[in-house]
């Protein structure tokens, strides 16, 4: 007998368990892959020995890996073959020849059992998407065959555990001792794969089972958000630190069954397969798809909620890392790890979610509002778990960031809805035991300051009024939570940003509600934005912004007396003799005034920059002096608009007359004097409509 026949010989008798002892995994493993690629004239017989072999039962992740790994080698090696093998006018095609091995195999593995069936065909897609961009021609026709047997399988699989039949359930498939359950080893075994599977594939798989089962994975895997419960009664006394849990107390126990498990491992792959299985759904199936949608969105609101309880429990929110004892440190770490993935998760689930519905008929969608509150209200359960990624705001990441203004942009066109959650938000955080020193609280603040600011467009004057002035103005003056502090300040402009939209477009129902507001807050906030000229405070970039914006907003409502009130407020300040108004200030208070000169109406316009001049010829500082004329000369030609410009332009040519040269050219630094010239000719034309 020869080697190879031997080896064979000893594949086969492992394979029915007639050879003591057996061989180990990793052995079979090599010759499953070399003889599935070398048996001629086909591999049938050997591939439905192998998925009808009781080597590989019970389950356990293990021997489904070293399933999946063979078949995927196996193509690997096949493709190297035939490359290898001499070549002739008479036989087929590189393609052909691969396309007709893949199928042989799949014949042998019919009748096999679902889940060896499934991680056998796992391995074989994942190997030809492997091997695809080294045919001659990528032809997807390889896939196919193995394509349509993967669904088929995981179909078989998914009715295994969801069937109602009392009988069938007595013979569902066991698995080794301290492993996952048989579904949640399938879902492992074959998430890679089944994202490979077409979507006009995919959709003809059990949705509404497929994606209940990956839920009930995913829930399972986190504890359903339960795994810090134990902490608070697992910390022990300890002389040197605040937090210390001794090896194998209950919290050692539940964190290490939850970062450890092979479903954690895996949860990218299974979150992946999860919001396909949900964007897809949505499209194809919407009204029945939408419920089990929702249904998602709130367990998955359910592990957040759970998860910040027991982080608040466990006393390691307002903990430094000295705090924690070394031996405990471990623990931490796994900690924050499953609450990054729990994260990840669930931002990669919702927006998925959010994206389909978005698609969907309104008289079929009409739970979309519900499904952003869901994924808001998750959010703002695992605020400071955000928080170390920079916020939701403007700082997050582009997921985070995708999935935060989906779900407002939705919940922005349902007024009502909008109203209630602000409402609800703030008095949540104004409810709260704890103050802006802890840092939950201090994170779920940034969050609804972030969150709000967005709604502010569908929000009627009276909730701006009783609900978000009182919830930012603490923060308007308080840098001591910087991300606060500028959330705070975005609310505020966003308000005068939509009072000024509403004017602009002439909004009927909230014309006088508009003038109180706009006479109540300009006074309150130009003070604040003067206050907050200071040194590290806002800074020169940020005040520009905000006093023009305020002046836009106060000469839109259509008294110019509350423009000029801005104006002379702002100048009076300079004017101030007080040391808190050094040199450096005054020139930031000066720079807001220049921002502000594109915000005027053409009645306060020449007033505004008859001052203006009077502070460039009373600048002595050559820089600041630069740093003026420059604002100057870009807000009259990109910002003044087109009734304001000639006045501006013409303004322009009669003051650099009167400039010395040397000033001038000094502002102009780097600009040719042709340019300029250009520039302010361009600016004299009317805009094209």
């Amino acid at each position: 007998m020869s080697a190879s026949e031997r080896g064979y010989s000893v594949l086969l008798s492992s394979l029915h368990r007639a050879s003591t002892p057996t061989p180990p995994l990793s052995t079979l493993q090599g010759l499953i892959v070399h003889y599935l690629a070398r048996l001629s004239p086909a591999p049938t017989p050997l591939a439905a020995t192998v998925v009808g072999s009781p080597l590989f039962r019970p389950f356990s992740l293990i021997k489904l890996d070293a399933l999946k790994t063979s078949f995927r080698h196996a193509v690997h090696t096949k493709l190297h073959l035939l490359k290898d093998a001499p070549t002739s006018l008479f036989l087929p095609t590189l393609n052909a020849q691969l396309n007709a091995w893949l199928v042989a195999i799949l014949r042998g593995l019919e009748g096999g059992h679902a889940i060896t069936r499934l991680a056998c065909c796992s391995g074989l897609l994942l190997g030809v998407e492997d091997v695809l961009n080294r045919l001659p021609s990528k032809q997807r026709v390889v896939e196919s065959p193995v394509q349509d047997e993967i669904v088929l399988a995981f179909a078989d699989v998914i009715d295994l555990f969801t069937s109602s039949d009392s009988w069938g359930k007595e013979f569902r498939p066991e698995t080794e001792a301290g492993e996952e359950d048989a579904l949640t080893l399938s879902l492992i075994a074959c998430a890679e794969a089944l994202l490979l599977v077409p979507p006009e594939k995919f959709v003809a798989l059990p949705l509404p089972q497929t994606l209940t089962s990956l839920v009930h994975t995913i829930n399972k895997s986190f504890m359903s958000g339960m795994f810090l419960s134990s902490f608070g009664s697992s910390t022990g006394h300890h002389p040197e630190y605040r937090i210390h849990v001794k090896q194998g107390a209950p919290a050692f126990q539940d964190v290490q069954k939850v970062s450890s498990s092979p479903a954690m491992s895996n949860m990218g792959s299974l979150s992946r397969l999860c919001s396909r299985s949900i964007s897809l759904f949505a499209d194809h199936r919407p009204k029945l798809a939408l419920p089990h949608v929702q249904e998602t969105f709130l367990l998955l609101e359910s592990i957040s909620r759970n998860v910040e309880l027991g982080w608040l429990s466990s006393k390691l929110a307002d903990v430094v890392d000295d705090s924690i004892a070394p031996e405990t440190r471990v623990l931490t770490e796994s900690i924050w790890t499953i609450l990054k993935t729990l994260l990840f998760s669930t931002i990669m689930i919702t927006e998925a979610g959010l994206s389909a519905v978005v698609y969907v008929p309104p008289e079929i969608g009409h739970t979309a509002p519900l499904l952003a509150l869901a994924v808001l209200r998750s959010l703002y359960h695992l605020a400071f778990v955000i928080d170390k990624f920079g916020g939701a705001g403007h700082n997050a990441f582009p997921e985070l960031k995708r999935a935060f203004y989906l779900a407002l942009d939705i919940l922005a066109g349902h007024k009502s809805e909008s109203e209630h959650f602000v409402q609800q938000l703030c008095e949540e955080v104004w409810s709260n035991a704890y103050d802006l020193s802890h840092p939950v609280q201090r994170a779920k603040k940034a969050f609804g300051l972030s969150a709000i600011e967005q709604l502010i467009p569908v929000l009627t004057a009276s909730t701006i009024e009783t609900y978000v002035l009182p919830f930012c103005s603490p923060h308007l003056d308080d840098t001591r939570h910087r991300d606060i502090f500028e959330a705070a300040h975005s609310v505020v402009l966003a308000i005068f940003s939509h009072f000024h939209t509403q004017v602009a477009d002439s909004t009927p129902p909230h014309g006088s509600e508009h003038a109180v507001s706009t006479a109540t807050m300009v006074p309150f906030y130009t003070r604040c934005l003067i206050e907050n000229s200071a040194e590290d405070r806002l800074n020169a970039t940020q005040l520009r912004l905000a006093f023009a914006a305020l002046v836009k907003s106060a000469s839109a409502s259509g008294d110019h007396a509350l423009a000029w009130f801005c104006i002379d407020s702002l100048l009076t300040a300079c004017k101030a003799s007080s040391p808190a108004f050094d040199g450096d200030r005054v020139h930031r208070l000066h720079l807001a005034l220049v921002s502000s000169v594109s915000s005027l109406p053409l009645a306060l316009l020449s007033r505004v920059l008859f001052v203006v001049d009077g502070i460039i010829e009373d600048e002595h500082d050559d820089t600041k002096c630069d740093e003026l004329l420059e604002a100057l000369f870009q807000e009259i030609i990109n910002n003044v608009g087109d009734a304001e410009k000639e006045v501006a332009v013409s303004w322009w040519d009669e003051r650099r007359v009167k400039w010395s040269r040397s000033r001038l050219a000094t502002a102009r630094r780097g600009t040719e004097t042709d340019a300029e010239n250009s520039a302010l000719k361009e600016a004299r034309l009317p805009s094209k409509m």
